[in-house]
Order: structure tokens, then sequence, then C-alpha cells
């Protein structure tokens, strides 16, 4: 999830009375323990969005990396606190770096737990990435112990509570929303290599269900618990096309789209280092070839996945060849880099 969103968690989850023996610095440790793993996202705003596709989620959320880090962590605030709570320090530490590759696991983007030894992408799809009910019921939390600190581990507790309730919500929307698309897939007998449903923004009732075959891939957008009158009333502004864009479970429409365009262009691309890395990271990836742009073909890789964002565009790759089939840039949206 969000950085902050996981310094919010890490906060409350150190109130539980996970730092009683360490006061402040335990809960400076629980902080800093909480968001450590997204050290390499920060980087990624530097360093573009390929080191993100590339290292993001990886070696910093590896479950055989969390123990050392957790050892060296606790050494580290030993020497820097001066209290002599080696093993106090090592459990803040190890609780709040699992706990952060739990809320990134939940999410659909992929994390390589089993980093360095697997460099799959392993995710769970329950909750969005960036979840409003998640980090205002922390965000409230944590100003409530500011104001009854004498009452600050139940808040915490309560609080975990409630955001565990609302992750087990989201589970069980998931299993729904996704036994809707295998019974779509079956239905009209799609030999499908992979099936999933994604968390969409705003509510965990909406969601994203993909069906990938070997040519094509099949998108469409449900609302578990909408009604027909609610999702066609539309009077043109960003949140009713938002809204209108999830369909009632009985009225739910697929869309197809072809997976790679039967282009020369497009056959060319699918050889190159960079394409296939980007393959690696898309779920539903597809490609298109968009003509003569400045003088070049242009190619553009795209994951289905972020489909919604379609101002954003985040993810979308592009490539560029001279009339001779030489590669003058590729690189994502925004960020080409000549070869």
């Amino acid at each position: 999830m969000d950085t902050t969103t996981h310094a919010l968690a890490g906060y409350i989850i150190v109130k539980t009375g996970l730092n009683g023996d360490t006061g402040r610095w335990g809960t400076i440790a629980g902080l800093a323990g909480s968001v450590f793993p997204d050290v390499d996202g920060i980087l990624g705003i530097f360093l573009g969005t390929e080191f993100m596709i590339r290292y993001h989620r990886n070696l910093t959320n590896s479950i055989f990396l969390a123990v050392p880090f957790s050892l060296l962590s606790a050494w580290f605030f030993v020497r820097l606190s001066g209290i002599k709570r080696f093993w106090s320090f090592f459990l803040i530490f190890a609780v709040e770096v699992l706990a952060h590759t739990f809320m990134d696991l939940i999410t659909s983007y992929g994390t390589m737990i089993l980093s360095p030894l697997s460099n799959s992408r392993f995710s769970l799809d329950w909750v969005f990435i960036i979840d409003p009910y998640v980090s205002f019921t922390l965000l409230l939390s944590t100003i409530a112990i500011f104001v009854w600190k004498k009452k600050a581990t139940a808040i915490a507790r309560i609080s975990l509570i409630l955001v565990a309730l609302y992750i087990s919500l989201c589970a069980y929307n998931h299993s729904w929303a996704l036994n809707l698309t295998e019974r779509y897939r079956a239905e009209n007998g799609i030999d499908a290599q992979k099936v999933a449903s994604l968390p969409q923004p705003l509510s965990p009732f909406y969601w994203g269900n993909y069906i990938l075959t070997e040519k094509r891939v099949y998108a469409g957008f449900v609302n578990l618990i909408g009604d027909r009158e609610t999702v066609t009333r539309s009077d043109g502004n960003f949140l009713s096309r938002f809204f209108s864009r999830y369909q009632p479970i009985r009225f739910i429409q697929y869309r197809t789209w072809d997976r790679f365009e039967d282009s020369p262009w497009v056959k060319r691309a699918l050889q190159l280092e960079g394409v296939q890395r980007f393959l690696w990271f898309a779920r539903f990836p597809t490609a298109r070839y968009k003509g003569v742009i400045n003088g070049n073909n242009r190619v553009e890789f795209f994951d289905l996945r972020f489909g919604l964002l379609a101002t954003r565009r985040p993810f979308l790759y592009e490539v560029d060849f001279d009339q001779e089939g030489n590669v003058v840039f590729q690189g994502f949206l925004s960020e080409s880099f000549s070869k």
C-alpha cells in the first residue's frame, strides 16, 4: 500500500503495547520498520519507472531478509538509544516489516516475497493500493491516541481489529468476484491462461474481472451490491462516469482486446529485452502499433489492469523504430531513453 498508510499502520501497531519497555525509542523504531521496505519506491521517484518495476517490492519485502534486517536494526537502535533491550527492538522491527509485507501482498501490484531466490511476483488482490477506508481508520485512531493518551493501547488494538475486519470483507468480496469471473469463463468455453479479479478504487464492492487467453484479454467491471438504477445514472462528471463503469452482477459486460496486434513492428518490439522485462511485470498486457509519429514507427505496450486511470496511464511502455527498423527510443511514457 502507499507509504503514508504503512507509516500510520506502523504507529498503531507499536502502540498496541509492542514498545512496552523501549518507550519513545520503540515508537520511533516501529515507524522506521514500517516504512523501510518502501525505500526502493522512494529511490524509484528519482531513478524512474523501470527501476520501480524491477526493484520495488523486491529485496526489502523478502521474507528471507526480514530477520537479518531486524537483527541489524535492533543492534543499531540499541547503540543509538542506549536502551539495552535488543530483543524488544528486534521484535518491533520483525513485526513491522512483516506487517508491511503483508499489506503490500494484499494489493494487486505484485510483491517478490521470495527474493533473492525467486523474482516471482505474488499478490492476493484483496485491497486497492490506496484504500481510503484503511487509511482513514488508521489516521483517526492516531489522532485519538494523541487526544486520549491514557487509552492509547486500547484504541490501537480496536483500530487493528477494525482494519482486520475490513480486510476480511475485501478477501470475501474478492472470492465472490473471482467466482463470477470463473463462471463467465466456464459458460463461454474460454481457454484461459490466467483469471483474476482485481480491487478497484473507492469501494470494496468494485472489482475488475480479467481473463487472459493466448490471444485475447477479457475485462468486465462489477459492483457486487449494485442495482440497475444506480449504475446507469450519469450526468457527465467524473464521479458519475466512474460509478457507471461498474455494473451489477446480472448486467456485467465483458470487453475483449487482442493481446498483441498483428503488426511487423509489434513483432519486432516483442524481441527487445526491455519489452520482455515489461511483460514480466504486466499481468494483462496488450500491444498496439500507433503508426508513424515524428517520423518513427511507434509501438505501445500497456497493462490493462491499470486501464482505469485513463488520464494518467501509468506503466505505458513505448518503442520507436526508424524506417530501417532500428530502435530510436524505448522506455516508459515521458521517460524514454536513447539506445
